[in-house]
């Protein structure tokens, strides 16, 4: 082909964005037909580019088709765009594509996008071949490639966390859960505590959305599993118990900050209730020594004035939650109260504020035997 024909073929070709000012009204009315859903990117122009990447397996792969995947990859961070490779079989496409001569990390980095949406991410989770290759590249040394895979993995744990919650939550009629009927649930908390500690990192100063979402099912899928006694043998073996504890560590004392507690809705109440809940619950089977949970319980204490103080000048539509939230950890508190020592009381509290002491002592007037009430008060004063 000349150059000549090459420059013509190239002003025929849809443009991937059709730029809204540089035609009128009427002109975008009639582009209308070849744009996707509400956007302006052209409908043709990625149909164009898919049926060349079907085509890669015969053809190879050259520096244009490498260019427009890029575009590809930037515009499916648009909703209509993840949907309409969704009804354009792009996951059929790229299950039949040799991702071992393709630009792996541009494939990968699509589809990782597209999983941002969770229909799309739920009909990745029925490509069992295009799952099967893509867990294959873990082993790739190419670090652009890992990356991907790492970002579209920690996707599908999401999906799969919130999956297992809704199983967890259905009875059937023989008095199993549909988890107890799918799986064999005794042996899920190694893969939930891998789960937990490759989608929320340690530096992770604020949870967004969809990660407070995957903390509040990974924490009632791990309530309803320990309600069915499936998962006690299993804390006490190796390192488990060690880290779990540090997940309901972590989440309590990013809740210590006014910014990510505030405002009080009832997914984050619901995480810092399972939290409190669980620390309670190692502590009455004996898993747990008072000394291990100190810190916990002092950040514990500090919600709690928190949420009391909050409640004070916090808008009607929150009040229920946090009322709720805190009558629970002030039992909680009165509880851990009666089952530690005076002495492992003390230890609590005298790593906290004065006001916060003065509040924690508040809660357990009446609560407490009077004599232990007061050896609290002899133990503080003379610290």
């Amino acid at each position: 082909m000349s150059e000549v024909e090459e420059t013509e073929n190239e002003k025929v070709e849809p443009n991937v964005v059709l730029e809204a000012q540089d035609v009128g009204e009427s002109e975008i009315e009639k582009l209308k037909g070849d744009t996707v859903g509400n956007t302006l990117y052209s409908g043709k122009w990625i149909i164009n580019t898919l049926l060349s990447v079907a085509k890669v397996p015969e053809n190879g792969w050259n520096e244009k088709l490498e260019t427009d995947l890029c575009t590809l990859w930037d515009i499916t961070t648009e909703k209509e765009i993840v949907q309409f490779l969704v009804d354009n079989d792009f996951f059929k496409i790229a299950e039949f594509l040799d991702l071992e001569i393709s630009n792996t990390e541009i494939v990968l980095g699509i589809i990782g996008n597209m999983t941002c949406e969770q229909s799309a991410l739920e009909i990745l989770g029925t490509k069992d071949a295009l799952l099967e290759t893509i867990l294959r590249h873990l082993f790739s040394e190419d670090t652009p490639t890992l990356v991907q895979i790492l970002r579209l993995l920690q996707e599908l744990l999401i999906a799969t966390t919130s999956f297992l919650r809704s199983s967890a939550e259905i009875d059937l009629p023989n008095g199993k859960t549909l988890l107890d009927e799918l799986f064999q649930s005794s042996s899920f908390l190694p893969g939930m505590l891998e789960s937990f500690e490759e989608v929320i990192p340690q530096d992770e100063a604020s949870y967004l959305a969809p990660t407070l979402k995957y903390l509040e099912d990974w924490l009632e899928l791990f309530y309803n599993l320990r309600k069915g006694h499936q998962i006690h043998q299993e804390i006490s073996q190796d390192d488990n118990l060690v880290r779990t504890v540090e997940i309901p560590r972590r989440i309590l004392a990013n809740f210590i900050d006014p910014w990510n507690l505030y405002p009080l809705d009832e997914t984050k109440a619901s995480c810092v209730h399972r939290c409190a809940e669980m620390i309670l619950d190692f502590r009455w089977k004996g898993f747990l020594r008072a000394d291990s949970t100190v810190d916990i319980n002092c950040t514990i204490l500090k919600i709690i004035l928190s949420i009391s103080t909050a409640m004070k000048v916090e808008e009607e539509d929150s009040e229920e939650t946090m009322k709720e939230l805190l009558k629970y950890l002030e039992g909680y508190w009165v509880e851990i109260a009666k089952v530690s020592t005076t002495e492992e009381v003390i230890e609590i509290l005298e790593t906290n504020e004065k006001e916060v002491v003065d509040h924690a002592i508040n809660l357990l007037k009446s609560k407490i035997p009077e004599e232990k009430l007061k050896a609290l008060a002899d133990g503080l004063s003379n610290e």
